[in-house]
């Protein structure tokens, strides 16, 4: 007996060691909220868009850079070229007649290169520099509105798995119920009706249907998520979190959010780096008004058979030469108002942008304390109807207890059934708004920028 009882003992804990290795290629895939917001982050195709803008404002800039840099053209042709033959004193050739063809070829090499610009090379560059800063801002706005979208389907998702289980459990109180009322109307031992009867099937119906509603939201809340974070159809996952609880918060006052919301929200980054992005920009314009200054070198060289060449330097002979030099040079552009009307429209979009930011600097605190001061009322919500939530349900517990053991009413049941029902949806209700107003006042203060910085 001793040996075959230490043989189960060691079976028994040889199984306890080995199924979770066995079952680990089983594993399905369990997600927490940071999960989930992590994956999001890296699939988005919108994300993905707004980083090839960036892409494409560093292309600008590499772009403004190549103006300063020198321009080299180079140009090589060939064809047929008239015969000549003598020398630049007599010959017997003419050049208003053809007496015989050969064939020439040219190369001309020429060299640019940018002096002075009275600054639009250099305001050019800071223009795009600045615009790669706001289209990288972009980008943060992005992630923290997928970020957003990703904790309202995760709250949603939770909030339904609530709502499935506040529905089952009303459902087994209301089958005792509607068993006890079906036994008195049986035995004619009780004061109950078929009207008492019907009010309580009433109820189930009813909880019948926010049930498969709340199955639908589970259902879909969980596709959305699959949607978002990029897990195919094929995949099965879970999340971490099975139930919808109040987020742990360590919560400031009112001006550390509005504080925070003017040094990092995505709007106010665009909005800075965008003035001074316009304010190049009317540099760049302003500069077209005036000269720019470059130093040049040419070079062209032409050859061809069946004519002689001339060296006189008085006479120049396009199918058969070499010239070169070197210059300094100055190149105006005149259009007679086109400049300044490019200047104006460019002072004008300027204004423009110092308009959205001034309502910016009024809007956002706005914003910011409206999320904050709905987070606060959400705050004391859930406290309350927690507390009305665990009465509602002893109430109901004993109606149903009572009218079981023959000293309660139907009615009592159905209207403590109704009672919590509906104080349970709205504490549920009020855990999402709990969660979600604060997931909008990150969001709003900018500190959702800080949030996702671990994440992106």
């Amino acid at each position: 007996m001793f040996i075959k009882r230490w043989t189960h003992i060691l079976i028994f804990s040889l199984c306890i060691v080995l199924c979770p290795v066995y079952s680990s290629g089983q594993d399905v895939p369990v997600y927490s909220l940071d999960n989930c917001i992590q994956m999001a982050l890296k699939f988005s195709p919108q994300i993905k868009e707004l980083q090839q803008e960036v892409e494409m404002s560093k292309a600008r800039l590499d772009e403004a850079k190549g103006y300063e840099r020198p321009r080299l053209e180079v140009t090589v042709i060939s064809g047929p070229s008239p015969k000549a033959r003598g020398n630049q004193i007599e010959s017997e050739y003419r050049n208003d007649r053809i007496d015989g063809l050969g064939i020439f070829g040219n190369l001309e090499v020429q060299v640019v290169q940018p002096v002075y610009t009275f600054g639009k090379i250099t305001e050019a560059k800071k223009a795009a520099t600045y615009g790669i800063k706001v289209d990288e801002s972009r980008v943060q706005q992005k992630a923290t509105d997928v970020a957003l979208e990703i904790k309202k389907y995760y709250y949603d998702h939770l909030a339904s798995i609530e709502a499935q289980k506040l529905v089952n459990e009303i459902d087994g109180y209301l089958n005792t119920a509607i068993d006890r009322t079906k036994k008195l109307l049986e035995s004619n031992a009780g004061k109950v009706t078929e009207i008492d009867l019907q009010k309580l099937e009433a109820y189930k119906g009813l909880l019948a249907k926010y049930g498969e509603e709340a199955s639908k939201n589970i259902v879909m809340s969980k596709e959305a998520l699959r949607t978002f974070i990029g897990v195919g159809k094929d995949r099965d996952f879970e999340f971490r979190d099975k139930s919808l609880e109040p987020a742990e918060i360590a919560m400031a006052d009112l001006n550390f959010y509005i504080s925070k919301s003017k040094d990092l929200r995505p709007e106010f980054t665009q909005l800075k780096e965008g003035l001074e992005a316009k304010k190049a920009l009317i540099n760049v314009e302003d500069a077209d008004l005036y000269p720019m200054v470059f130093a040049a070198g040419y070079y062209s060289y032409a050859d061809s058979t069946e004519r002689d060449k001339v060296t006189n330097p008085w006479i120049y002979d396009y199918f058969r030469h070499t010239i070169g030099g070197v210059v300094l040079g100055l190149r105006w552009n005149f259009d007679f108002g086109i400049t300044r009307s490019k200047v104006k429209r460019a002072a004008a979009d300027y204004k423009k942008y110092e308009n959205l930011r001034d309502y910016a600097n009024i809007g956002i605190p706005l914003q910011v304390e409206k999320t904050y001061r709905e987070f606060m009322e959400e705050k004391k919500n859930i406290v309350s109807l927690k507390n009305a939530s665990q009465l509602a349900r002893k109430w109901m517990i004993g109606s149903v207890m009572n009218y079981d053991m023959g000293i309660g009413e139907s009615q009592d049941v159905a209207d403590a059934v109704a009672a919590y029902g509906k104080i349970a949806e709205e504490y549920i209700t009020s855990l999402y708004n709990y969660n979600m107003n604060y997931a909008n006042l990150i969001q709003t203060s900018g500190l959702a920028v800080k949030e996702i910085s671990d994440k992106y």
